[in-house]
């Protein structure tokens, strides 16, 4: 086998002078960080973004299947729901969704409603307000009342 075709490896240089300053140590920027990775959450629930209103949700959901004694594919419904619903801009408002800034939980999804089947089995649904088509009010035709007053006017008006 020739050595033509071969890649050959060249050995890697320091190029850095010696220099042994670890740059994974900056205590500065480290407090910097951790400052703002405990922020992030402390915003009001419209001022989320959507990958922090996600982790919201799922936290919601696990709250939800410890208080209600849920089971698992009743929670995995239950995220499958509100993730469609978020994607469908209904858990967008700040009236959709009660959020405590300062405990950095949900407390309330108010169009969220569960039911019971026979079976036992929990069900859940959001209800969507579906948004009234509503039209302008055109101002009143002139009637005959007024058509008559006009006309009954124009032709005092030539006899004086």
């Amino acid at each position: 086998m020739s050595a033509r075709h071969r890649t050959a490896r060249r050995p890697i240089q320091d190029i850095s002078g010696g220099n042994t300053t670890d740059f994974s140590v900056n205590e500065p920027m480290a407090q910097m960080i951790q400052d703002e990775s405990g922020s992030h959450f402390k915003k009001p629930w419209h001022r989320l973004e959507r990958g922090r209103r996600l982790n919201r949700l799922r936290a919601f959901t696990e709250s939800m299947g410890a208080q209600r004694g849920l089971k698992a594919q009743e929670q995995a419904n239950l995220l499958a729901l509100l993730m469609k619903s978020l994607d469908k801009k209904i858990l967008n408002s700040k009236t959709a969704v009660l959020y405590d800034p300062e405990k950095e939980e949900i407390t309330e999804i108010k169009p969220l409603v569960m039911h019971q089947s026979s079976t036992g089995e929990v069900l859940f649904q959001i209800l969507d307000k579906t948004r009234a088509v509503t039209f302008r009010k055109r101002a009143p035709a002139a009637t005959e009342d007024t058509a008559a007053a006009a006309a009954a006017a124009a032709t005092t008006a030539t006899t004086v």
